[in-house]
């Protein structure tokens, strides 16, 4: 009886030691680096949840290093070091401990455990799609059959499953900057309308986040030049101090094929010969086709022009103006416009991109 009274009494006294447990109200974090190399160097957490901005900063010490500080709200956050150490991790309040030779591996606190789990699915996932392509390498020597196994293999079982665990890290984590990335993650298969459906689902402070914000507002600006709506203009300062508008080339009363890419998108170089295939066979028939270098220097976009021979006329050094102002997320993304200016297909590429061309010009 007396030992069952000293346990009943135990377990009471931890569950009030564990009920009364006050959160943490600062954060340290622990880090190391694989080498002395980065001793004497200043490095820096840049907050993912916001623009990259600069909110704290250490010096190494030999191959280790120390932050502590506080934060309001838990903020998905990156550090990045010289010979290409860095790390991902939530900068929340707790102990963290960080390995910058292992980027997705943080741990200590309850959403850096979370973030490594959600890491270690998606690398599972990854080894898995690799691990069939190259099942179907050795099935078959057909490029086309490969191809077409790889696609049937992509649509019907890999995809769904990436999906589902996205969403479980989602659902799992709405009140937290997971939820967020998973979201973000998920953006890049479900369609606009599927991801603002989820968006509400998020917990205020989540939404509320910078990255957040520029994903609603980057699905408003896909709605606001979405096919069937009239071409939103831009202008860009030119080196000789002149600007050029993408309403100097639009709205002109000629079919207008707009490539918005860079000279380090290989996907982008790649849509090249097929745009070249399509100038040349329409340009007298009513086609015009522009560049516009986003995300790039004038000089790489230059270089690039002469590798890749393009003869069509470019406009340099639009940085993100073009890229907001249509909702767009990613490269080579190819905007055929009418000859009012209206839109009338958005992110065409190879064969579909042909098929429209030669269905308006045609057909006109």
């Amino acid at each position: 009886m007396k030992t069952n009274f000293l346990l009943t009494l135990l377990t009471g006294l931890l569950a009030f030691t564990a009920c009364t447990e006050k959160p943490a109200t600062s954060y340290t974090i622990n880090g190391t680096i694989p080498d002395n190399s980065l001793d004497g160097q200043m490095i820096y957490i840049y907050n993912r949840d916001n623009n990259n901005i600069n909110i704290d900063s250490t010096v190494v010490t030999g191959n280790s290093f120390t932050f502590t500080g506080k934060m309001d709200t838990a903020a998905y956050c990156r550090i990045d070091a010289n010979h290409g150490y860095y790390v991902n991790f939530i900068l929340e309040n707790g102990t963290i401990n960080l390995d910058l030779s292992k980027p997705i591996t943080p741990s200590g606190s309850p959403l850096n455990e979370e973030l490594a789990r959600f890491f270690a699915a998606q690398d599972s996932l990854s080894e898995q799609i690799d691990a069939k392509h190259q099942e179907f390498m050795k099935q078959t020597e057909d490029k086309a059959e490969r191809i077409e196994l790889q696609k049937n293999y992509f649509q019907k079982e890999w995809k769904p499953a990436y999906l589902a665990m996205l969403e479980g890290f989602f659902t799992n984590n709405l009140n937290n900057p997971i939820g967020a990335i998973a979201l973000n993650y998920m953006d890049d298969y479900l369609t606009p309308n599927e991801i603002k459906a989820k968006l509400p689902q998020l917990s205020q402070v989540v939404r509320n986040a910078p990255n957040m914000q520029e994903l609603m507002q980057r699905f408003d600006a896909m709605e606001q030049t979405a096919e069937g709506k009239p071409f939103v203009d831009f202008t860009i300062d030119t080196e000789d101090g002149s600007k050029v508008s993408l309403s100097d080339f639009v709205g002109k009363g000629k079919y207008t094929l707009v490539d918005f890419w860079a000279s380090w998108c290989g996907p982008c170089r790649e849509e090249t010969p097929v745009i070249a295939e399509l100038y040349n066979q329409y340009k007298d028939k009513g086609l015009e086709v522009l560049g516009v270098a986003v995300w790039d220097s004038p000089n790489d976009t230059k270089k690039a022009i002469d590798q890749l021979k393009i003869t069509w006329p470019q406009i340099l050094n639009a940085s993100d103006k073009p890229t907001k102002l249509y909702g767009i997320n990613g490269i080579p993304h190819i905007i055929l416009f009418g000859p009012d200016g209206t839109i009338v297909a958005r992110d065409l590429r190879g064969d579909t991109m042909k098929a429209k061309i030669k269905e308006v010009i045609e057909t006109k």
